[in-house]
């Protein structure tokens, strides 16, 4: 063995510590502080959940599409007084996906169509603890006549909060 063979093991071990050390480091700069309370972002939130497809039976008939078209179409069949099974459902499968994805947010369908029909809310998710700072972003969905009660938008409103 030579001198030289010594050295650059010294100098391997020392580059192998420094390494090491360095991704011990950046691994503990990267995870958060749990202290400091998460941000919230309602239309992240918004596009994570509403956009997601889901899949609803009432009565022998499965309708698929996203949580905001299903959302929409209870809030409409609510204000008609038809088909309640159908907005129930939608509600039970909306709050489920809320809960999977977060457990800091709920949506809200609400729509104020023309007589003959009337107002339908839909409320889905938990309500935001006393004393949480809430943020929301309403999106309006428009509708047709084709409902013979005007052309009443449903608003679909996201409200998010820290846990």
């Amino acid at each position: 063995m030579t001198a030289d063979r010594g050295l650059s093991t010294v100098l391997d071990v020392a580059v192998c510590v420094l390494l090491v050390g360095a991704g011990v480091v950046a691994l503990t700069a990267a995870v958060p502080d749990e202290s400091v309370p998460a941000t919230t972002d309602p239309t992240a939130t918004a596009r994570a959940v509403l956009d997601s497809t889901a899949t609803v039976t009432v009565a022998n008939e499965t309708v698929r599409g996203t949580l905001a078209t299903l959302l929409v179409d209870a809030a409409v069949a609510d204000g008609h007084a038809r088909a309640p099974d159908y907005a129930d459902a939608v509600s039970v499968v909306a709050t489920r996906r809320l809960a999977n994805t977060t457990r800091t947010a709920a949506v809200t369908a609400s729509w104020q169509p023309d007589a003959p029909c009337r107002a339908a809310v839909l409320a889905v998710g938990p309500t935001p603890p006393v004393g949480a700072a809430v943020d929301a972003v309403t999106l309006t969905v428009p509708t047709t006549n084709a409902t013979g009660c005007g052309r009443a938008s449903v608003h679909l409103t996201v409200r998010t909060w820290s846990p």
